[in-house]
């Protein structure tokens, strides 16, 4: 709100009857419930209750079926997705004193899935139609990525998932960001407390 606003809210409060009064308050509310941010949806999860996560120490990425290479969008391309996803993974993962299996079979699997969102946000500035038709100068885009993150035991039965939905970066630093950020927030969780 502009310095003016409140000048002219409190105008309005003063000269006005109770239902105005109402109709003003219920009209910032309103103004102030739209401008909360979609990015803070929280995560959510979903594991087997009967999986034992005790003696896991071992992963392995597993990228046989329905695994999608994932697409690229207009400020990256799927391979730099792919590359900070599995990157973000695995440090993740080791820091929480799992190892990379290099051969053999792994106590687990990780594999994961992308979905480009719509768009969520769609700003118009600049616009002018001074005695004419109106003409638009720029546009400001949110897009809305979701990342399930998805741990299989030996047998490759998902036994753990996590899903985050997050505005994407306008520039690939904002969106190696946001994949960092998603994959610490999805994997705080994992494994599952008994």
């Amino acid at each position: 709100m502009g310095p003016w606003s409140y000048w002219i809210s409190r105008k309005l409060v003063y000269r006005s009857g109770p239902m105005k009064r109402f109709a003003v308050l219920l009209l910032a509310a309103v103004a102030a419930a739209s401008c909360s941010s979609p990015n803070k949806q929280p995560p959510t999860f979903a594991w087997d209750k009967a999986a034992s996560f005790a003696s896991i120490k071992t992963f392995a990425w597993y990228d046989g079926p329905p695994f999608q290479y994932p697409g690229g969008f207009s400020i990256v391309d799927g391979k730099f997705v792919d590359q900070h996803i599995r990157g973000d993974v695995e440090a993740e993962l080791a820091r929480k004193g799992y190892r990379k299996a290099e051969t053999g079979t792994p106590d687990f699997y990780v594999t994961y899935i992308t979905s480009p969102g719509g768009i969520v946000d769609h700003d118009k500035w600049g616009s002018y139609n001074w005695w004419s038709q109106e003409i638009y100068v720029a546009t400001d885009y949110y897009k809305e990525g979701l990342l399930a993150l998805d741990v299989r035991d030996a047998s490759k039965k998902v036994i753990w998932r996590g899903i985050i939905s997050r505005i994407v970066g306008r520039n690939p630093e904002e969106v190696a960001a946001t994949i960092e950020h998603s994959i610490q927030t999805l994997l705080e969780k994992f494994p599952p407390a008994p």
